[in-house]
């Protein structure tokens, strides 16, 4: 069965505490960020994208939060602890990677991004000064440490996840209206299309 790479990099990036970039606030701390609580109500990671559609209520915010936060839950559960320990040891090991990819000045801004202190963690933050050899480079390693962490997980695990996320869509799509859900999948298409650009 063919997996969604987007699935299950989400899904990774929930178990192993960060977004898309590993290499994130914790290069500079030499630390693996907390798993944090979250209340209903309290703005999460990648609840902006939410907020940005029109008309959003806060009972709808609560709601796609709670949801979310369930669905968190239910892909923490999925790993074992040997396996969560094992996406640990290559989450460490791109963090070094990247490390000694950045200058200490990059790190430094890196540390002071909005993106990390916010805790979204979501795509490369702004870097200055970063040159083509280390974009490559840090892509290389974002690539191979995807790869990595896909394969800690079975197909059946996979598979749940990819139920879970299905599920959640699913539940998500009921909070909105007709107009937001298709404001919500062009924000989407739009962050794949954006997505693509990068990579290419």
């Amino acid at each position: 069965m063919k997996i969604n790479r987007l699935l299950i990099v989400s899904a990774m990036s929930i178990l192993i505490g960060g977004g898309g970039f590993i290499a994130s606030k914790a290069i500079a701390q030499n630390a693996a960020p907390p798993t944090e609580q979250r209340q209903p109500g309290e703005r999460m990671r990648g609840g902006g994208k939410f907020e940005r559609l029109s008309g959003i209520t806060e009972a709808q915010k609560t709601q796609l939060q709670q949801i979310k936060s369930a669905s968190r839950q239910q892909i923490e559960a999925i790993p074992s602890n040997e396996q969560k320990a094992r996406m640990a040891a290559i989450r460490n090991d791109a963090r070094t990677k990247m490390a000694a990819i950045l200058t200490a000045e990059q790190r430094q801004q890196l540390a002071q991004s909005p993106a990390n202190s916010e805790g979204k963690g979501r795509g490369m933050p702004k870097i200055s000064g970063l040159t083509d050899a280390q974009k490559t480079q840090m892509r290389a390693i974002r690539t191979a440490t995807r790869q990595q962490m896909e394969a800690v997980l079975t197909a059946e695990q996979k598979a749940q996840i990819e139920a879970i996320r299905n599920d959640t869509k699913t539940k998500m799509d009921a909070v909105l209206t007709a107009s937001q859900r298709q404001e919500l999948e062009q924000m989407r298409q739009q962050k794949q299309q954006n997505r693509q650009q990068r990579q290419s």
